[in-house]
């Protein structure tokens, strides 16, 4: 699903899911991979595991979010 439609099904910004991404909760090649080789190629999102992920981060300690990926 691309990036706008997936942030409009999982009720967030297309700016969330960039900082989902740079935080590391949404990883390339499960949660979301390029439609094209090409570096500026649209993102296509896997809506299911993108909601888990999403229901994983929001289940766990505040005070450890900021550790993922350190």
């Amino acid at each position: 699903m691309a990036q706008r439609a997936a942030a409009d099904q999982l009720g967030i910004s297309e700016r969330t899911l960039l900082r989902w991404r740079t935080a590391g909760f949404l990883k390339l090649g499960v949660h979301y991979r390029r439609k094209f080789p090409a570096p500026n190629s649209p993102l296509l999102y896997q809506l299911e595991l993108c909601e888990r992920a999403m229901i994983q981060a929001c289940a766990r300690d505040a005070r450890t979010l900021e550790l993922v990926g350190a």
